[in-house]
């Protein structure tokens, strides 16, 4: 059974991190349009509050254990935020993990999750594996559009490198074509996520 005070806790954290409702875009008496991507409207410009990160076109909530990665390679993951919450190293008896994550991108408010997350403590570094990554510029859909006749999902390892450094590697794997049949393709990105405060 999950650890029921990690799972009150990662719920929490999520609706604070996704809380793109509960500050309305534009409210009454603003000089703004209507801000796009989670922005809201500020001294009559969409932008971002004091407790976000602006990045660029859309907002990040600050927190502990937040990492983000940039890329132009790595397809439906090209600016992602990924908060470590609750972060318990797996043990190998058996147990249910009890850390979780969430996996931020433009917009979007999904990717919270404890079953498909792990956390191991390694001599070497610390590592993360997070099988089926939502996707957070695809509203938690699993699957990413590679090319207009391949989807994958993917499957992220991470190392990190320190505290401030996860090294991680993106496999797209269990690829289907426009017909749903399995192409055989994969393919790995590399993604280097670090620590912002």
């Amino acid at each position: 059974m999950k650890n029921p005070r990690a799972t009150l806790a990662l719920t929490l954290l999520l609706a604070v991190f996704c809380a793109c409702e509960s500050f309305p875009n534009r409210r009454e008496g603003d000089d703004c349009p209507d801000c796009p991507n989670n922005t809201v409207c500020l001294n009559g410009d969409c932008g971002c509050r004091s407790d976000q990160h602006d990045m660029g076109s859309w907002c990040l909530q600050k927190a502990d254990n937040l990492f983000v990665a940039a890329s132009l390679d790595c397809h439906c993951l090209d600016v992602v935020g990924l908060y470590l919450v609750n972060i318990v190293p797996e043990t190998g008896n058996g147990s249910v993990p009890s850390s979780g994550f969430s996996l931020i991108g433009r917009g979007n408010c999904l990717g919270g999750n404890y079953n498909n997350f792990s956390y191991y403590k390694l001599p070497d570094g610390d590592s993360i594996v997070i099988y089926a990554v939502p996707m957070p510029t695809l509203n938690g859909d699993y699957y990413c559009r590679l090319s207009d006749t391949l989807r994958c999902s993917a499957d992220l390892f991470g190392k990190f490198h320190g505290p401030d450094t996860l090294e991680a590697r993106v496999v797209w794997r269990r690829c289907v074509d426009n017909n749903g049949a399995d192409s055989g393709f994969s393919e790995t990105t590399q993604l280097t996520f670090t620590r912002w405060k």
